[in-house]
């Protein structure tokens, strides 16, 4: 056995033993897990304690991954990314004084896809309540379109037939009967039942990479959930369902965008274009290892180099920043489907702090190359910007909006198994 799963195994133990001692003082109905965001830069573990009335981040552990571990949002060496986790998660559980046994883990990669389909039925027996099979029937036909669909686009990207993937999120848009738009459908009478679902979609060899990470840590997995949507969904305000939301969380390895619209979670595009790519470009221009280069480009986004260096990396990241600028147009272009995309654009992830960025994101002109009715609003989303739980652990940092999200749906999820399809539908309602 693992040598990790047995110190945890141990953890556990006495973490049970304190828990019983504790649970006079905290009151019952507790429950603790574990949020895990493997990224391409760094690995953070959130631990979270929770009720059906209070959430709070109690735990907090970030450790640095090694250059080879990740590969565009994706795990290629299991057994390093394995003890980077470790790492994370010790600090992590120190600081909770807390091991949980149930572990969900983000996902992300331009690989992950996130796609709508619509399915209507016209019901034979129009004053018969409609009641859970029937629904659950309607949403599985959704889920099998958007399979097909998810495999053409990866056709398309990787160009290999009969890829194998997995379903990771399944989340209702939108649910009318007769023209008429509910939040809960059970009991409503009708003709005709309309459903759009969002789904999100990974390759096997993805998924399964995060279920063995999960495995040899020794922990429970709950479920995986797609990094866009979690923080898509943590931002669904009165405001942001209502009049929608763009969520561009610039990573490590990839670019994440979300659109919100029309009171639920459309779709997401992801692409393998991020922070790193900017170390890299350094590290080639000016001779220097990616650690360096790394260092150099946060020295640069702090201003603390002299001018006339500040002045030579501003010009070698100048047309590069064009590429990434350009894949969120095409991003945002693909998810518009020709309708009008909402006005408030919010940025997030640790590659959206590079100087310069924000800038020349909102100096580009993307009201006349997209469906935007005037320019749009954007803003740096920020943890406190995420409602719902309650951070004791003061994660302020604007990378931390990911791992703050995946805490907050951690808590909320309740997985996918078929018999809870339902609850699942009606529960990720937006």
């Amino acid at each position: 056995m693992d040598n990790n799963v047995i110190k945890r195994k141990v953890i556990m133990i006495l973490s049970k033993i304190s828990k019983l001692l504790k649970s006079e003082e905290e009151g019952e109905g507790f429950k603790y897990r574990l949020a895990l965001d493997i990224g391409t830069e760094y690995v953070k573990a959130v631990v979270i304690k929770f009720n059906c009335n209070i959430s709070e981040i109690i735990g907090y552990g970030q450790t640095k991954q090694d250059y080879s571990n990740m590969e565009g949002g994706a795990i290629s060496n299991i057994e390093e990314v394995v003890k980077v986790c470790y790492q994370a998660i010790e600090e992590a559980e120190k600081m909770a004084e807390f091991s949980p046994q149930q572990i969900a883990i983000g996902i992300a990669g331009e690989f992950v896809k996130g796609i709508v389909t619509d399915v209507k039925r016209k019901r034979p027996l129009p004053k018969r309540k409609l009641k859970k099979k029937e629904i659950d029937n309607l949403v599985s036909k959704g889920q099998k379109e958007a399979l097909e669909l998810a495999q053409e686009e990866l056709l398309a990207d990787v160009g290999l037939n009969n890829i194998k993937v997995e379903l990771v999120n399944s989340s209702v848009v939108e649910m009318k009967v007769d023209g008429y738009k509910v939040t809960n459908p059970e009991e409503f009478q009708g003709k005709n039942l309309e459903v759009s679902i969002f789904n999100t979609f990974a390759p096997l060899v993805h998924v399964g990479a995060l279920k063995t990470v999960a495995k040899r840590l020794g922990y429970d997995l709950i479920g995986i959930i797609a990094e866009p949507f979690a923080i898509a969904k943590s931002i669904m305000s009165n405001e942001a369902y209502e009049f929608g939301a763009i969520v561009i969380d610039i990573g490590g390895g990839t670019t994440d965008v979300a659109l919100i619209r029309n009171g639920g979670i459309e779709g997401t595009k992801m692409f393998g274009f991020a922070g790193r790519d900017f170390t890299k470009i350094l590290a080639r221009n000016l001779n220097l290892s990616l650690t360096e280069a790394e260092e150099l480009k946060l020295m640069y986004s702090l201003e603390k180099l002299d001018t006339d260096i500040m002045e030579q990396i501003e010009s070698i990241l100048k047309s590069n920043f064009d590429l990434l600028y350009e894949g969120i147009e095409v991003a945002l272009k693909g998810l518009a489907s020709a309708e009008a995309l909402p006005q408030k654009i919010y940025l997030c992830g640790g590659g959206s702090a590079l100087r310069g960025l924000v800038s020349g994101i909102e100096a580009r002109k993307l009201y006349e190359n997209l469906p935007f009715f005037k320019k749009p609003q954007i803003k740096l989303l920020k943890p406190d910007d995420i409602e719902g739980i309650t951070d004791r652990v003061g994660l302020t940092e604007i990378e931390n909006v990911t791992p703050k999200s995946l805490a907050l749906q951690t808590t909320l999820f309740q997985g996918l198994k078929k018999e809870n399809l339902w609850e699942k539908v009606v529960s990720n309602f937006a």
